[in-house]
C-alpha cells in the first residue's frame, strides 16, 4: 500500500506547518533530547529495510489544524516519526468543525490503515461507532475516553501532575500576593484537569513556603475559560482579549492550557511587557510571565522570534534567550502517537491490555456503573497508554531562555515537589470538575 499524505490542505497551509516545525525544531531543540520517548526505535542505516515498511498509519488531527504550535503539532510529529523511523506510510484529516470527525474516520477507514489515531477527546463517539462496527481496525486516541475496547488504545497522560510542578514554580517566582492566572481554552473536563493541578501547585508551594520560611506566603488565583465550545482551543484572538483582561487585574504569570488560543494570550503580555518598558533584559524579569502547554513553547517569547511571528523567514532566526515565557507544561503527544504506531508494526500491546490503568473517582463524572455503586470508588480499564512525569511525558522545560531568572526559592520548590511526586509522598489530585470543594489542601 502506497499511502501519503492528504493532498486536500492548501500548499500555503503545509508551508506554514514546515515553518512552524523548523521553528520548534530550531529554537527548542533541547526538548526532543531531555523528553527522550518512552519508546525508542532502534537506530537502523538507510539501506535497511524498515520494519513498518508496507504498513500504515492514519491521523485526524483536532479543531484548530496544524501550525498550533502544540497539540496537533506534536501528534504530527510522532506520525512523522513513524514514517521515517518505522517506514510506515501515512495518511491525515483535519477537521475544521466537531461535525466533520465521523467523515474523516470513515475515509481512512475505507483505505484500511494499520491504525488509525484520533487526536482531541471530541472523537470519543466516532471511536466508540467506528470501534464496534469493525472490530478487525486497530484504533488510538489522545485525550481518548472509550476503553475495555480490543481495538483501542487510550492514550492518556497526567496533565495535572505536570501542572502542579509549573503551578508550583509560578507561586515561588512571582512572589508573596501577586495574583496568578490560568486561561483554560474550553470549560470541559480534561481541562479542568488543568486547572486543578495547577492550583494544587500554587497551593502547594504557598504552604511549603508559609511553613520553611514561618511567613505567611499566599497567592490569589484567577481562573478563566475562553469558550464553552470546542472552538475555544482555536481562538487566538479570544486568547488576546481574555489576556489583556487578565493583565488588567492583576494577573503576574498566566497559564494558557487552551491550544492555539493560548497564542493570543502570549501576543497579549508580550505586547504588555513592551509597553511596560521591558526590553528583553537579561537583569530584569519581565513584568508578566506567560506559561506554554503540549509543546515547548518556550521560544515564542524570545525577541527574536515575537518581534518576527508573522514572518516567513522565522525558521532561520538563532533563537536566544531571554524569553518572557517562563516555561512550558511539556505534554508529549508526539510520544504516545509513536508508541502506539510502533506497538502495532511489532504486533504487541499486551503492556496496555495486560495492567489495567487506575484513575479516580471523578474522572468518568458520576458514571457510577464504571466507578462503584456510588461513583465514589477508583475506576480501572483496560487499554490505557497513560504517560507521566516518571516518563518524561509532562512536566516543565528545561528553561533554556529563562534559567538566569530562577531564584533559589524557584529551585528548593521545584525540587522538592518534584521529588515528593517520584517518591510518592505528594499526591496531585486528579479532578474533572470545577465544582464540589474549596481547597485541594
Amino acid at each position: 500500500m502506497d499511502v501519503q499524505s492528504r493532498k486536500a490542505i492548501s500548499t500555503g497551509a503545509g508551508v506554514a506547518v514546515v515553518v512552524v516545525l523548523l521553528v520548534v525544531a530550531a529554537g527548542a531543540y533541547y526538548y526532543i533530547a531531555y523528553y527522550t520517548p518512552s519508546s525508542k526505535p532502534t537506530t537502523t542505516s538507510t539501506s535497511a529495510v524498515l520494519p513498518g515498511k508496507g504498513m500504515s498509519i492514519g491521523v485526524v488531527f483536532d479543531v484548530g489544524g496544524l501550525g498550533d504550535r502544540g497539540f496537533n503539532d506534536l501528534a504530527y510529529q510522532g506520525m512523522m516519526q513513524a514514517n521515517t523511523t518505522l517506514g510506515m506510510d501515512y495518511k491525515y484529516e483535519i477537521a475544521t468543525s466537531v461535525s466533520d470527525i465521523p467523515g474523516l474516520f470513515a475515509a481512512l477507514i475505507a483505505d484500511h490503515l494499520n491504525i488509525i489515531v484520533g487526536v482531541g477527546f471530541d472523537d470519543d463517539q466516532a471511536i466508540q461507532q467506528y470501534a464496534t462496527s469493525n472490530p478487525n481496525q486497530m484504533f488510538a486516541q489522545v485525550d481518548g475516553d472509550e476503553y475495555n475496547f480490543s481495538n483501542v488504545i487510550a492514550i492518556k497522560y497526567t496533565e495535572n501532575v505536570g501542572s502542579a510542578i509549573v503551578g508550583a514554580l509560578a507561586a515561588a517566582e512571582v512572589g508573596n500576593g501577586q495574583k496568578i492566572g490560568f486561561l483554560g481554552g474550553v470549560s470541559v473536563g480534561i481541562i479542568y484537569k488543568f486547572w486543578n493541578g495547577f492550583k494544587y501547585g500554587v497551593e502547594w508551594a504557598d504552604s511549603y513556603i508559609t511553613n520553611t520560611t514561618g511567613h505567611t506566603y499566599a497567592n490569589p488565583l484567577d481562573e478563566v475559560y475562553d469558550s464553552a465550545q470546542f472552538n475555544g482551543f482555536a481562538d487566538p484572538s479570544g486568547g488576546y482579549t481574555n489576556g489583556q483582561a487578565m493583565i488588567a487585574r492583576g494577573d503576574k504569570i498566566i497559564f494558557t492550557a487552551a491550544g492555539g488560543t493560548g497564542i493570543g494570550t502570549f501576543n497579549a503580555i508580550g505586547q504588555y511587557d513592551q509597553q511596560q518598558g521591558w526590553n528583553w533584559s537579561n537583569s530584569t524579569a519581565p513584568p508578566v510571565w506567560a506559561i506554554g502547554v503540549d509543546a515547548n513553547q518556550d521560544y515564542y517569547g524570545t525577541r527574536q522570534f515575537f518581534t518576527n511571528a508573522n514572518s516567513s523567514s522565522t525558521s532561520s532566526l538563532a533563537l536566544t534567550g531571554p524569553s518572557f515565557i517562563l516555561t512550558s507544561e511539556i505534554k508529549a503527544v508526539n510520544t504516545g502517537v509513536f508508541d502506539v504506531a510502533k506497538w502495532t508494526v511489532e504486533g504487541n500491546f499486551s503492556g496496555v491490555w495486560n495492567n489495567p490503568t487506575r484513575f479516580g473517582a471523578s474522572y468518568y463524572n458520576g458514571q457510577t456503573q464504571l466507578c462503584g455503586p456510588n461513583g465514589d470508588a477508583p475506576c480501572y480499564v483496560k487499554g490505557v497508554l497513560l504517560l507521566g512525569y516518571q516518563q518524561h511525558a509532562v512536566g516543565p522545560t528545561s528553561f533554556q531562555y529563562t534559567s538566569q531568572f530562577l531564584t533559589p526559592l524557584d529551585h528548593q520548590v521545584l525540587t522538592q515537589i518534584e521529588d515528593g511526586i517520584v517518591n510518592g509522598s505528594i499526591h496531585v489530585p486528579e479532578i474533572y470538575t470545577d465544582t464540589g470543594y474549596t481547597s485541594l489542601l
